[in-house]
């Protein structure tokens, strides 16, 4: 971001212009006993050098991984060096929500670009720009699914699901007094579909599956699609990691209504936890109901492309509770690196990408596997993650992994009770062969547990 700086006399001429002999006098709608009466408590101002060599020696305080075999929703993946060279054009410095499309037919072009590329990867029709993340993003589907579905008040959750989208879904979905959230539990690691069909009953509006789901497993879209779709409910795949779609079927044609999830994974890294950029894709006959925005492509009088916004729900900016959405913003600059990330990868790049994260995973379980203290857990397709029972001390193994500078993989005992014991594990195209060596070398040092 462009630092512009103003000289004192330069802010002097400003307040006269106005009329205000302090800058302070502005805050006089504050009362007096809530402003600041000294100045911050920060240090005293230093030269570029010095703020770049303290910045720095805050930096090294964080442990530095030289490679990490946790997934669980944020996965490090390789960025283009062109993605950041790429943003900083000048073109999509009005990256804030474009209602004058006459000068902002940059962004407008990107954000239409990105809705092609989602509806291509899930095979749905229109997809907006865009949610927060994949927590948020549930929430939106879900409430959108109770619309479209009217006198349906009930969404179906599979157990499946990422652990922190499902309490999102209880904080922002199920507290409405008229909508019920219930959990669909597991077998074998996917939806359990004679729990499903029980559960399925006329007033509930849809099914959230993963896809894959928080244990890696790749869930049978097809197979669930037929008693969601005969009990006259929507079909909704939740996706964590949108690199698997370069691998599995898009979900639109394998069943899915709606898909909905979170697309950090396209050229962004996971930053101690965001931003993120959830994204949502629907078929034609639901966008009226869509939350956020849809750009469109259009003619003008000459006959020149151009960019506009076609769909808003301008409500959600003026009626708060009663609105459809209340995203009233979007991850614009995170949708930009997700759009020139698929648009550099291509389909080819993106399918052989993750054919890399398969195979790399394939081989981290199988070499995990052949430690005395590692046991398979579920024997289903996976794409880059995976779930392994631990029966040494989870502690002693992490804690030879950080001395290490490896991240080990998620406990899932802290999500899953019936899980105690097992971690889930995962890698991407980034993990070498030699970094996966490095990982069994360490974990077979680790003592025993008595």
């Amino acid at each position: 971001m462009r630092y512009l700086p103003s000289s004192p006399a330069e802010d002097r001429a400003l307040l006269d212009t106005i009329g205000v002999a302090r800058a302070e006098d502005l805050l006089t709608g504050i009362p007096e006993s809530l402003r600041l009466k000294g100045g911050l408590d920060l240090p005293a101002q230093g030269s570029e050098q010095e703020v770049t060599w303290q910045m720095l020696d805050l930096a090294n305080k964080n442990t530095r991984f030289c490679a990490q075999f946790l997934g669980a929703g944020a996965y490090d993946h390789f960025v283009p060096a062109a993605i950041d060279a790429m943003v900083g054009r000048q073109e999509w410095f009005t990256a804030y929500t474009p209602y004058q499309p006459e000068i902002s037919q940059g962004t407008l072009q990107h954000l239409f670009e990105y809705q092609t590329l989602i509806c291509d990867l899930t095979g749905l029709d229109v997809t907006n720009a865009s949610l927060y993340d994949g927590g948020t993003a549930c929430v939106e589907t879900a409430l959108m699914a109770v619309r479209v579905q009217k006198k349906r008040h009930t969404v179906l959750v599979s157990r499946g699901l990422h652990p922190l989208y499902r309490q999102v879904l209880k904080t922002n979905f199920a507290p409405h007094d008229d909508l019920k959230l219930v959990e669909v539990d597991l077998k074998d690691g996917v939806t359990d579909l004679a729990d499903l069909q029980a559960k399925l009953s006329g007033d509930v509006a849809a099914v959230m599956v993963g896809y894959p789901n928080f244990l890696g497993a790749v869930e049978d879209l097809s197979a669930l699609a037929g008693p969601v779709h005969a009990a006259g409910a929507l079909l909704v795949s939740v996706t964590q990691e949108a690199l698997a779609f370069g691998w599995l079927e898009a979900p639109g044609k394998a069943g899915a209504d709606m898909a909905c999830g979170e697309a950090m994974s396209f050229g962004n890294k996971p930053n101690f936890g965001g931003p993120y950029l959830g994204f949502l894709a629907v078929k034609d006959a639901h966008k009226r109901e869509i939350p956020g925005r849809v750009v469109g492509q259009t003619k003008d009088l000459d006959g020149r492309t151009g960019y506009v916004l076609t769909l808003t729900a301008r409500e959600q900016h003026i009626r708060r509770d009663k609105a459809t959405s209340n995203i009233c913003s979007n991850q614009g600059l995170v949708t930009l690196r997700a759009n020139i990330f698929l648009q550099l990868a291509g389909p080819e790049g993106l399918k052989g990408l993750a054919e890399q994260n398969v195979a790399k995973a394939q081989y981290l379980r199988q070499r995990l596997l052949e430690l005395p203290d590692m046991e398979p857990v579920l024997e289903v397709p996976f794409f880059n993650e995976f779930v392994l029972r631990y029966t040494g001390d989870y502690a002693a193994l992490q804690e030879a992994c950080l001395k290490e500078s490896l991240l080990p993989g998620l406990d899932l005992g802290r999500f899953y009770p019936e899980y105690q014991g097992c971690i889930l594990w995962c890698a991407t195209e980034l993990h070498t062969r030699q970094m996966i060596e490095s990982l069994v070398e360490i974990l077979a040092r680790v003592p025993a547990t008595v």
